[in-house]
């Protein structure tokens, strides 16, 4: 590992770390997930990396790449699978074998740099009666093309700015509204302008960005399934902006973040193939916060985020425009015990949910989020959203080795609104009569860095059905409980 992405009082093994230091394994984004992240590494306004990656074996020494040129080639497979049925219209259980294939390059001079991310998500086995869309595949396309300067003392003020143009992702604070996706098959993409200022001694930044979100290409179910092509296009009906604010300069040694994102849709507007893609409309304002203390050896951790939202909405083109008054909570507080396998205690609790007369929307719009860090894989399964949900949960997390690292969790499920969606399954009981309680979940992972380039990742979640979940109207006639598994290798070259 690079010595400059470590704490001072990480240790070869996590019984060495120190009292008071925060390991690897639990600092984002040092720890990178098992997904393509090559482009992410870098901060180039610290000149630092944002995480380790042992370098012995990689493409710019293999290759003999000169210093200006950057690049990697990033594999990962996996196969997921799950028994019983638990989303309305489906009848079994179903599995799959994605692949996730990414080739990036950039070059650099002078504080410039301009590069491309290329991106192949393809999938194997679905059948025609499964659940697919392009959250899952999304052959031979540009995730990133871009170009960008930066400079770490701006008109010898000693502030860092950095500017980017073009198709980029992005990726916030908590991930939980803005998030280059991790598990998932596919990433978003923006195409547009991001401005950056950082203060020289890192106690805050400033980010800026206006867009245009792209739409992954094929979308329809029947092409999903051949791994057909089509080029992604930029949704020029559609603008997200938003201005994102962190410091580490509170008192008591908290960081904080303050942000606001707008989200507008113009539903008359075509696509350049003459097809209008967009059934509803959107026009959001999403306003929050987040103050936490990160986790650290022998000492207690916690995270606050609240979240507004406001504006109107429209499910779909034949449907009345709703007042969107909605709000999104999260609640976590650990403890990292002074062990020699580190462990680290988590008790959680997420509420969102919308307005609750007619005339509103009744669910929250989770907007470009991620959600598995805190919900579980999503992939063919995820059955929870950020959308109407009332969940407690806790979690164990733990570092047999360096190189090996786990955790177990619990989680109860009830709907915040029982007359509101439960998004990702599908089901609605307008009356409210099929009560409120989704289920439980029960999660176990174990991840294993078996080289610099090699990591491998294997899960298991099992949904154990609630009142609502067996008894919503068109609910599968299956009430057994749900057992899903995926196990992963990611290759970086």
């Amino acid at each position: 590992m690079d010595a400059d992405e470590l704490d001072p009082g990480v240790g070869a093994t996590p019984a060495q770390d120190q009292p008071g230091a925060t390991a690897p394994e639990y600092k984002q984004p040092n720890r990178w997930s098992l997904t393509a992240g090559g482009s992410q590494r870098k901060d180039w306004l610290t000149g630092r990396n944002r995480w380790a990656w042992g370098e012995r074996l990689n493409a710019r020494r293999v290759l003999g790449m000169p210093d200006w040129l950057n690049g990697t080639l990033e594999h990962r497979t996996r196969y997921e699978t799950f028994d019983v049925p638990w989303r309305r219209g489906q009848t079994g259980g179903e599995h799959q074998i994605p692949l996730q294939t990414v080739l990036w390059l950039e070059a650099h001079h002078a504080g410039f740099r301009a590069g491309f991310e290329f991106w192949d998500a393809r999938q194997f086995g679905a059948q025609a009666d499964y659940t697919l869309n392009n959250s899952m595949v999304n052959v031979a396309d540009f995730t990133q093309i871009y170009a960008a300067w930066s400079t770490p003392d701006l008109l010898d003020t000693g502030l860092g700015f950095e500017i980017k143009g073009g198709r980029q992702t992005l990726d916030l604070g908590s991930r939980r509204l803005v998030a280059r996706n991790a598990f998932r098959n596919t990433v978003n993409a923006f195409t547009g302008l991001m401005a950056r200022m950082r203060d020289g001694d890192g106690d805050w930044q400033v980010l800026a960005f206006a867009t245009h979100p792209v739409l992954r290409l094929p979308d329809e179910k029947s092409e999903l399934l051949n791994n057909d092509w089509a080029w992604d296009q930029e949704q020029g009906n559609k603008l997200f902006a938003g201005v994102f604010a962190e410091t580490a300069a509170l008192p008591w040694d908290l960081r904080g973040e303050l942000y606001c994102y707008y989200l507008n849709e113009d539903p008359s507007s075509d696509f350049p193939d003459g097809n209008p893609r967009l059934a509803g409309s959107r026009r959001l304002f999403t306003p929050g916060f987040r103050v936490f203390w990160p986790a650290r050896k022998g000492l207690w951790d916690f995270e606050i985020e609240s979240v507004a939202q406001t504006g109107n909405s429209r499910a779909s083109a034949i449907a009345r425009e709703l007042d969107h008054e909605a709000f999104l909570e999260h609640l976590h507080l650990g403890y990292t015990f002074d062990l020699p396998w580190e462990p680290r205690l988590l008790v959680q609790y997420d509420y969102a949910t919308g307005g609750q007369s007619d005339g509103t929307n009744r669910s929250f719009d989770t907007l470009y989020g991620a959600r598995r860090f805190d919900f579980g894989p999503t992939g063919i399964f995820g059955p929870f959203s950020r959308n109407n949900i009332n969940a407690p949960g806790t979690r164990l997390l733990f570092i047999p080795h360096r190189d090996l690292t786990g955790f177990v969790a619990y989680r109860a499920w009830w709907m915040a609104n029982a007359r509101a969606l439960w998004q990702p399954a599908g089901l609605i009981d307008p009356t409210g009569k099929s009560g409120d309680f989704m289920g439980h979940t029960v999660e176990f992972s174990m991840r294993w860095d078996a080289r610099d380039n090699v990591s491998l990742e294997a899960g298991w979640n099992t949904l154990i059905k609630g009142t609502f979940a067996r008894n919503a109207p068109d609910a599968p006639t299956n009430r057994d409980n749900v057992n899903y598994f995926y196990v992963q290798t990611m290759v970086r070259f």
